[in-house]
């Protein structure tokens, strides 16, 4: 009986033991040059994901701990905030050319609602990060970095670049260890 092979590229027959086609130069399927191959591929896309998920991380903690750290200085130091602002000359005079009533509990409270979304924002920024950091919870990850961009009202650039991670974590399930491989939607 004939034991020779196929090559799946050209289709010529191929002997028993050999690792690439001699016509095509394909890597013979079965084959040890086939498994080394198949290994190699293994390890790249775990680099590959491990570098996504870097990037991930990166990106959510350079927004998460400065917004955190800004914003509980801005709800410590609202009332100091909103006398320097109240106090200006500069300020006063908007105010009376655009014909606005405003007190400085106004300002504060503007100072203190503003502070509160940037805490809940790097709050949210945090969780996706955490997830992230884990490779747990996928979907958590995401919402959790959308609601941080919705959250970054005072920022459109703040709002485009949340959007834009929430799609790079939407686009990295392989990431998350609980989401099974092979549940991949193809896009």
């Amino acid at each position: 009986m004939d034991e020779s092979k196929f090559c799946t590229g050209c289709g010529k027959p191929i002997e028993p033991g050999m690792q690439f086609c001699p016509q095509c130069g394909m890597v013979v399927s079965g084959s040890a040059a086939d498994e080394q191959f198949k290994e190699n591929e293994k390890e790249i896309r775990g680099i590959l994901i491990q570098s996504r998920r870097n990037w991930l991380i990166f990106f959510l903690a350079i927004y998460a701990i400065p917004v955190i750290i800004a914003a509980i200085i801005a709800l410590v130091d609202a009332s100091s905030s909103a006398n320097a602002i109240w106090e200006n000359d500069s300020f006063q005079k908007w105010l009376s050319e655009h014909h606005i009533s405003m007190t400085v509990n106004d300002i504060q409270n503007y100072i203190t609602g503003a502070a509160t979304m940037a805490l809940l924002s790097g709050i949210c920024a945090c969780v996706s990060l955490v997830c992230v950091y884990l490779r747990k919870k996928w979907i958590v990850a995401v919402i959790a970095c959308f609601a941080a961009a919705i959250l970054c009202v005072w920022s459109i650039f703040g709002i485009i670049i949340g959007f834009l991670v929430g799609w790079m974590i939407i686009t990295s399930k392989d990431v998350f260890d609980d989401w099974p491989e092979g549940t991949e939607t193809e896009e």
